[in-house]
């Protein structure tokens, strides 16, 4: 950080380019640019699908702020959920403008059944009266927000401890200050203790989004973390409670199921990215047996990161958004996203995705020329998805997905779920700046 009226001068960059540190660095640097337009990908005409007549949609939002107070650095977060069920059929019956393609707000409102939830989160320094730490506390309220949430059937406590198994085993205490190792996580509605230093051990602890609140730095990204976490077992929990009866698996088997951002689990939660992929086969397996040939569809709208930025590489050339063909798509296999989208390392020889995605990207121009970049669940297949044939909800999912294409990367069912969950910026701030005395 500079000083209050200081100008950054020369004298760094000047000693780097003497020394030839960027010319070192530039030849030990693997060259990729080729300065011409890559061949275009084999993309294929859409195939004639099914689109189904509702969608549930799931977007999560957050907020982390400063609270003024007695000590610096006192912070809090408001994270929260939307969900929005739409009738496709009634959505797609509504008149549009001619020029726009707008529909009336309150007609659309009428298509669709919205709720939300949200809860708040300590930062740094935010103690709780009774002395408990901002960690600790941290790990107390997100366990209890799992225990107290669910969409009709069981509670997210229920959904997580089925995902991660009932003998969960974390690598350390959650208490910073123990040395014990290998700690088993409790089931719903239990607790264990420490037998070294007697800190309670909780359920949610399972997903060790904790160990990334440290001391005298921002947990902004344990709060991050809490929110994607929410959108997947919020998915899982609706999943499972629609498959306990014969009505409900017949809402899955007309239902697309939308997740905002990448059908991933990254970093502390990756743990749960196996353990969905396993249970959405178990989903369809389940439905199959009522409605054989029925396809589980879970999908996801990506609006950002290198899949959307090499979309727009493709489709910059010879015009803007003109060169990939209308009505078709791709799905990039594992030696082309190594090739030309995320690098592979030499110390990970596994494949894109393998350990943090259950669902493959999907690159889709509709017929009326909306770039959308999806994420197709596969229940169907093993990992790798890149690797695998093409899954069998796609048709449906280009069906479904087509129509709501409302701008490039812009997928209309996450813009109401996200209407649902998003907190404005200025007011989620000022309600955190509330907090204080």
């Amino acid at each position: 950080m500079p000083y209050e009226d200081e100008r950054a001068g020369l004298a760094a960059l000047r000693s780097i380019v003497e020394r030839g540190v960027v010319d070192d660095f530039r030849s030990q640097m693997r060259d990729r640019h080729t300065g011409v337009p890559l061949p275009l990908p084999n993309f294929k005409p859409c195939p004639a699908g099914t689109p189904r007549s509702h969608i549930l949609a799931i977007d999560g939002s957050n907020v982390y702020d400063a609270i003024p107070g007695a000590l610096p650095c006192t912070e809090a977060g408001i994270v929260s959920l939307g969900l929005v069920v739409i009738d496709v059929k009634k959505l797609t019956s509504l008149r549009t403008l001619p020029d726009s393609g707008a529909v009336n707000p309150r007609h659309l409102r009428a298509t669709e059944e919205g709720d939300s939830l949200g809860f708040m989160l300590p930062g740094q320094n935010a103690e709780k009266d009774d002395g408990t730490s901002p960690r600790t506390w941290f790990r107390q309220i997100l366990n209890d927000e799992l225990h107290s949430t669910h969409f009709g059937g069981e509670t997210l406590a229920v959904t997580l401890h089925n995902l991660i198994g009932p003998n969960r085993v974390i690598p350390h205490c959650p208490n910073p200050d123990c040395n014990e190792n290998n700690v088993t996580t409790p089931g719903p509605g239990q607790c264990y203790t420490c037998k070294s230093c007697g800190e309670s051990i909780l359920l949610s602890d399972g997903l060790r989004i904790h160990t990334q609140f440290e001391d005298n730095a921002s947990p902004v990204q344990c709060h991050h973390r809490v929110r994607d976490a929410l959108e997947l077992l919020t998915l899982v929990n609706a999943l499972r409670y629609l498959n306990t009866t014969k009505q409900g698996r017949a809402a899955i088997a007309n239902t697309a199921f939308v997740l905002d951002g990448p059908l991933a689990a990254f970093g502390t939660i990756a743990v749960l990215t196996a353990a969905v992929h396993k249970e959405l086969r178990k989903i369809q397996d389940s439905v199959r047996q009522d409605y054989p040939g029925a396809n589980l569809l879970v999908m996801s709208g990506v609006k950002s990161g290198e899949f959307v930025r090499h979309a727009e590489d493709l489709d910059r050339a010879p015009a803007p958004d003109e060169r990939l063909p209308r009505d078709h798509f791709w799905l990039p296999d594992n030696e082309y996203i190594r090739d030309h989208i995320v690098a592979r390392h030499a110390n990970s020889p596994t494949a894109w995705g393998e350990l943090t995605y259950f669902g493959r990207p999907v690159i889709l121009k509709t017929s009326n020329g909306q770039r959308l970049i999806l994420n197709l669940a596969q229940p169907e297949a093993d990992p790798p998805l890149t690797a695998a044939p093409q899954p069998e909800a796609l048709r449906d999912a280009i069906a479904t997905a087509s129509p709501l294409g409302v701008g490039t990367n812009q997928f209309l069912a996450l813009r109401r779920a996200h209407q649902q969950a998003a907190i404005p910026l200025r007011a989620g701030t000022d309600l955190i700046k509330s907090l204080a005395p």
